[in-house]
């Protein structure tokens, strides 16, 4: 299994840590490099530490550990052991070892007398190796130069002996310490086992990959120590039976392990491991059905793991794709205990990419009995340590059969994972395309009858969160006592956010003009469609009341009739009414999500326009120039907002996303050439400035002095040079004001450069800009309009629901702000009077208890819910939102829109069409198969017959 299965234990400081003093399990990791027995000792002794306390990166080892592995640290490990006790037989997660395996992996006897003092299992394995077959391991990795340390590990091998460590207990290969001695040539070592194993010494029951055993390799290297050790074999073991499996020795494993049976120690066997696995672990591995059943047969606990190895069989069957063995487990009531089975599913699908190879691997048969067993209930949704489904790694894969076997089987598309991906990163947008499709089913009947209904089904946009299942195993948060109506927070998610990816991949984005999305957004806007006009006509309110308060009563000094004071108070007191409530839905949206709020210019906009609107109407004794700019400004602000608040509905959205696609667009060019368009402003000012010796020239006795008046020399600072060369772009040159007589030829050039580049290049360019920009956009017209739309139900989901993590976390600006500035919220939306208006906008699961809605086509495009019969047994006497329970809701009567309608029912026929196609190619097929049996056939005739002539 993957390292995605388990997660990695954060490293929280112990008791007594601070921000500004060292952690006292810290101190006690450096009084160990210190060697600062007195201060360890101390720490020990204060309980403030844990002893058995696993350091992080870099040791990922115990005190014990450390001590052992590290050299002169004999003091502290006869403390920890003699007297504190620590566990000595304990399996380190990360190394697979314990202490009796790091004493002699560095060679520490002195660790190694000690721990053998205490009350150690000197058999525990480590990856198979005990810690006696590990010492004569390491004795072949010697250099040259090895007489010390050979002296060193033959005295290790000696104490192990001594101790009663298993003289025959093999690695995972078969490889036992007399088998490993022999074959190295190590007489001293053959003769230590001789002498102080206490039991028998088995030398012809392992064999290699060459058939050879230990009796074959001690008659070469010491034939006269042959005669020291038994001829028969030793009697059936856990070893054995270990053996027998990595040898893939079926019927000898089933043998031995009902021998084991017969003398009652199978129980013991089937709790014991080899350092890597236990018995039915392995066989799972292995892939081994019968011994696998006789194993479960026997009473193998099928959730029995161990330190070095904490997949459970299952996990592996998974992994492997072992059908046979998954179903073996399936009818063990006792196999999935809370939260295994909703992990098989990624495992199964991160093993389709890891063993696709193997002959024996049957992924999608192990996904599909997982997901049709009705006794586990798995959550297809289930997330692992990373907050990945189990489609996101069949996305990843490429695995489209899966992807969509997953989509059938409710996986939601929009759940992101911890790098805040959501599994539409990864889907091809055929597969997604075809899912779709197959989301758009009849009742079987013509188009042309009347009861002909279409039924479309949006269980993909549903989040676990906000599902019936979800609710049904929730208690209740309230009740009401007085109509027994009960309230689940499930009902409060977003359900827009795998669509505002959609509006944001390239790949995606045509996907959004398809029915099911079309109709799933033409639900959402009659749903969240009163706010909307709600708040454009509170904003219009506001305006119109500015508007006529500017025009009619600031800044008019003059007396007004009585009616005009009258319809100047009443303007004034609306204009501060909407000013406070402008004020407080700014507000509450920016505590909402004070990230996302300032990322957004509109909002900006309205910022700016509160404080221009409070100076209006609060400071009504200004100075007539400051009220005449204020005025200028709110105007200009107010009318600007009320055209983008009105270009949010979908049918007008087309025109805002052009004015500001080309917007965008030109202040880009412009950015790009405004260093020619400065150029020639300072060219212009240093030829056409006024001189102070000019000054001095004659006057001219034809002119009157008025026309010298009126004039007014533009080029007199850099300011205003650029000012006139910006307003010359746009083709008004007064070139009858500008004086070529300073500098006639090089003003004439430079001016008719200036006309030809800016004025007729730059200018007509910019218009041809415009015009691409506008026709491309008219051209995708619908998909504009679907976009607008779902980034407007997000909007309200985002203030009135909440943020999913994509919805509060920068996309560009301010992404390398941390996660937790990034998410920041002062009050959550829910809060105060929010949640009715949340529940209204919601479509899951009480609207749609059953995620889909049947439409009537030839009924006027009728909409029916389907009810959510399930509910019921909460005891409700009346029905489900969306199924009736509101007699608003009831008499709605919700139609489709004709065009989404039309849409699906061309869909429909391309479906039956591509099934007639495939029912075709089918038949031509067999005829093929057919046709290549009668072939050969007649060659086997004909070739009979020539070899009867």
């Amino acid at each position: 299994m993957t390292r995605d299965s388990y997660e990695m234990k954060p490293n929280r400081p112990a008791r007594g840590s601070s921000f500004f003093k060292t952690s006292p399990q810290a101190q006690l990791r450096t009084a160990l490099q210190t060697n600062e027995l007195n201060t360890f000792k101390k720490l020990v002794r204060s309980r403030a530490v844990d002893p058995e306390h696993v350091y992080e990166y870099p040791d990922y080892k115990t005190c014990l550990e450390i001590a052992i592995s590290e050299p002169n640290k004999q003091e502290f490990i006869e403390y920890l052991v003699l007297e504190e006790k620590v566990n000595i037989n304990n399996i380190n997660e990360t190394h697979s070892c314990a202490p009796i395996h790091f004493a002699v992996e560095h060679g520490n006897i002195k660790a190694l007398e000690v721990l053998l003092e205490g009350d150690i299992d000197v058999n525990i394995k480590s990856k198979g190796n005990t810690a006696l077959l590990m010492a004569i391991k390491k004795m072949e990795d010697l250099d040259n130069d090895r007489e010390q340390e050979l002296v060193i590990y033959e005295n290790m091998i000696e104490l192990l002996l001594k101790k009663g460590c298993n003289a025959n207990s093999p690695d995972l290969k078969g490889v036992t310490p007399i088998y490993s001695a022999s074959k190295q040539g190590l007489e001293t070592v053959v003769i230590l086992i001789a002498d102080y194993s206490k039991i028998p010494v088995d030398i012809d029951s392992y064999k290699d990959r060459r058939g050879k055993t230990a009796r074959d390799f001690l008659k070469e290297a010491f034939p006269h120590l042959v005669q020291k050790f038994g001829t028969e074999e030793s009697e059936i073991d856990v070893d054995k039976l270990f053996y027998y499996l990595s040898k893939e020795d079926e019927d000898s494993f089933i043998r031995g392990l009902k021998n084991v049976a017969e003398r009652n120690e199978h129980t013991d066997a089937l709790k014991a491991n080899n350092g890597s696995n236990t018995l039915l672990q392995y066989a799972t591995e292995k892939g081994m059905d019968k011994a696998v059943a006789t194993l479960l047969s026997y009473g193998a606990d099928p959730n029995l793991t161990f330190p070095g190895n904490t997949n459970k069989p299952v996990a592996i069957a998974c992994q492997h794709g072992f059908l046979n063995i998954l179903k073996m487990f399936l009818d063990k009531e006792s196999t999935f205990d809370p939260g295994t089975a909703d992990c098989l599913l990624q495992i199964i699908v991160q093993g389709m990419r890891s063993y696709q190879k193997s002959a024996r691997a049957d992924h999608k048969g192990c996904l599909e009995i997982l997901l049709k067993n009705p006794k586990l209930k798995i959550n297809v949704n289930h997330p692992d340590i990373k907050d990945n489904t189990a489609l996101h790694y069949a996305a990843r894969n490429g695995d489209q059969e899966t992807v969509l076997e997953l989509l059938r089987n409710g996986a939601c598309v929009g759940l992101r994972n911890k790098f805040n991906e959501p599994p539409l990163a990864d889907i091809n947008p055929k597969t997604l395309e075809t899912y779709l499709d197959e989301c758009i089913t009849t009742n079987g009947e013509r188009p042309s009858d009347d009861n002909y209904e279409i039924h479309m089904k949006y269980r993909f946009l549903v989040y676990p969160n906000n599902s019936i299942e979800n609710e049904l195993c929730k208690v209740p948060l309230m009740d009401n006592c007085n109509n027994n109506v009960k309230e689940f927070d499930s009902v409060l998610a977003p359900e827009t956010d795998a669509l505002l990816y959609m509006t944001r991949n390239l790949e995606l984005r045509p996907l959004l003009k398809h029915p099911v999305i079309t109709s799933f957004l033409y639900l959402k806007w009659q749903r969240i469609s009163c706010l909307f006009y709600a708040n454009i006509t509170f904003y219009s309110l506001l305006w119109l009341c500015l508007i006529l308060y500017i025009i009619l009563g600031y800044g008019v000094e003059k007396k007004q009739s009585d009616s005009i004071e009258a319809l100047n108070v009443i303007t004034h007191v609306g204009a501060v009414i909407g000013l406070i409530l402008l004020i407080l839905r700014e507000l509450f949206q920016l505590l909402v999500s004070p990230t996302r709020y300032l990322q957004s210019i509109e909002n900006w906009m309205e910022i700016a326009l509160i404080f221009v609107t409070a100076a209006i109407v609060c400071y009504d004794s200004a100075e007539e120039s400051k009220k005449q700019q204020l005025s200028a400004v709110a105007i200009l602000l107010s009318s600007a907002e009320l055209v983008l608040l009105i270009g949010q509905f979908p049918t007008l959205s087309t025109n805002i996303v052009m004015l500001k696609t080309v917007s965008w667009n030109f202040f880009k060019f412009l950015l790009w050439y405004c260093i020619l368009i400065i150029a020639f402003a300072l060219s212009f000012y240093t030829l056409f400035r006024q001189e102070e010796d000019e000054d001095q020239t004659a006057p001219n006795p034809n002119n009157t002095g008025k026309e010298e008046e009126e004039e007014e020399d533009f080029f007199v600072d850099p300011g205003r040079s650029l000012f006139k060369t910006i307003v010359m772009l746009t083709g008004e040159f007064d070139a009858g004001s500008i004086k070529f007589s300073t500098f006639p030829v090089t003003s004439h050039l430079i001016f008719i450069v200036f006309v030809f580049m800016i004025p007729i290049v730059l200018f007509n360019l910019l218009n041809g800009l415009a015009v691409s920009d506008t026709q491309a956009i008219r051209a995708d017209a619908e998909l504009v309009g679907h976009i607008s739309r779902v980034r407007l139900i997000s909007y309200f989901e985002s203030v009135l629901i909440g943020n999913i993590r994509s919805y509060s976390r920068p996309s560009t600006c301010c992404s390398w702000l941390p996660s937790y500035i990034q998410d920041l919220n002062l009050i959550k939306p829910k809060m105060f009077c929010i949640k009715p208006f949340a529940r209204r906008i919601s479509l899951f699961p009480n609207f749609l208890p059953q995620y889909r809605i049947i439409v009537k086509p030839n009924q006027d495009n009728k909409i029916e819910i389907p009810h959510a019969d399930t509910l019921r047994k909460f005891g409700d006497d009346e029905d489900v939102e969306g199924g009736g329970s509101c007699c608003f809701e009831r008499c709605q009567n919700y139609r489709l829109d004709p065009r989404i309608v039309k849409h699906s029912k061309s869909v429909i026929s391309k479906k039956t069409t591509v099934t007639e196609f495939d029912e075709i190619k089918d038949k031509l097929s067999k005829y093929e198969m057919k046709l290549d049996k009668l072939e050969s056939l007649l060659k086997k005739v004909l070739a009979s017959d020539s070899f009867r002539n």
